[in-house]
């Protein structure tokens, strides 16, 4: 079986994709309405995040994966960001990190 995710952060970045996921894909360009970019720290470090922002969007990508490398994903992306399903300005139902 195979899974949208919505990135629009370090999950485009091809290097933490062979680190992660195993393979780089280089995904289909979609925007994620009512949401804005921002950032979560964890430490002294700051990382991509989306907000809730009525009338803003965040512009980034579908990538299609494995129920495994979905998995590979949700160990990545830790205790600081949850999985959630949200529609694109697309119409295609994906899965979305964010703190």
């Amino acid at each position: 079986m195979q899974y949208l995710v919505f990135s629009y952060g370090t999950l485009l970045l091809s290097g933490v994709q062979e680190s992660v996921i195993g393979r780089q894909i280089a995904g289909k360009p979609d925007r994620l309405a009512g949401h804005r970019k921002s950032s979560v720290r964890d430490g002294d470090t700051s990382y991509p995040n989306i907000v809730s922002a009525e009338g803003e969007y965040v512009d980034g990508f579908i990538l299609e994966v494995s129920e495994d490398e979905l998995a590979r994903m949700d160990m990545y992306e830790g205790g600081l960001y949850t999985r959630v399903k949200v529609t694109l300005e697309s119409g295609a139902e994906a899965w979305v990190y964010r703190a």
